[in-house]
């Protein structure tokens, strides 16, 4: 069962990099004033307390936010 674990926060972790990456990426006035802090912060402090929420957080971002900035929708 450990290795399973460990394969769920690694998964996690990764997921997290990649949206910390993307949003690191964007201009900061690609987002509400203090959305993109948030988002960073969110992410990075979620994994750290428990890897399933950063990663709940990841994918928030990732099906939301991220969709819209691509879209040009923000």
């Amino acid at each position: 069962m450990t290795g399973v674990w460990s394969l769920v926060y690694i998964a996690s972790l990764v997921l997290v990099l990649w949206a910390v990456v993307d949003l690191a990426r964007r201009p900061a006035t690609a987002l509400p004033p203090g959305r993109k802090v948030l988002w960073i912060v969110g992410l990075v402090a979620g994994w750290f307390v428990f890897g399933l929420v950063g990663a709940i957080i990841a994918v928030a971002y990732l099906a939301g936010p991220r969709k819209r900035l691509n879209a040009g929708r923000y």
